[in-house]
């Protein structure tokens, strides 16, 4: 019975890796990496609080950065320098506006919440893996909105090089004065690396 049931859990996989296409337009692979059965994109709920980690692929900073220029060197050199890390966008809203905002709460907490996405966040997030590694965050940016966006966007960079062979990875988010608590969200390692690609050398 055990044998059967492994059997039929290997055959779905492999059904469900037939099933993605390997490539997409870039607006598709933006769709794809959204869309949460894709495994692609995580979303946890603390009372009024939203907390999401979309995973940012590859192709998707290449494209950005290559444009319609069709340089196979240029190409090259970008893929080597978005190639050995994992993107992640942390996305923290409260009830469908940014959760850190000036407008909903007091000003002293604002500029030290607002202190700490900015330029302290790789005190309070981490990446663990299967095998129990720990990888810090090697960068971490965050673009303001001033209160205009629907999320406070956060975009996480971790090494990849501990995460090879793993069956996945799970980015920790500890407690940083929101009252959120300590946070994890759990990638496939399978999903995150078998995502489709773009066809750059072809890119309109």
């Amino acid at each position: 019975m055990r044998v059967s049931l492994v059997y039929w859990a290997i055959l779905i996989d492999l059904l469900a890796i037939s099933c993605t296409p390997k490539y997409l337009s870039e607006e598709d692979l933006k769709k794809y990496v959204l869309d949460s059965e894709n495994g692609l994109t995580k979303e946890l709920a603390v009372d009024d609080y939203r907390i999401s980690a979309t995973y940012r692929p590859t192709d998707l900073w290449v494209a950005q950065e290559l444009g319609s220029a069709k340089d196979s060197t240029q190409l090259n050199k970008l893929k080597e320098k978005y190639g050995s890390h994992y993107y992640f966008v942390l996305g923290l809203s409260k009830n469908g506006r940014e959760a850190i905002q000036a407008a909903t709460m007091p000003q002293t907490q604002f500029s030290e919440l607002l202190q700490t996405i900015s330029f302290r966040m790789d005190s309070y997030v981490n990446m663990t893996t299967a095998q129990l590694d720990t990888i810090p965050l090697a960068a971490f940016t965050y673009t303001r909105s001033f209160g205009l966006g629907g999320s406070n966007d956060i975009l996480l960079v971790f090494d990849k090089k501990k995460t090879e062979k793993q069956d996945w990875v799970q980015i920790n988010l500890a407690e940083f004065g929101l009252g959120l608590g300590r946070q994890s969200m759990r990638f496939k390692c399978k999903d995150l690396e078998t995502a489709p690609k773009i066809d750059l050398k072809n890119l309109q």
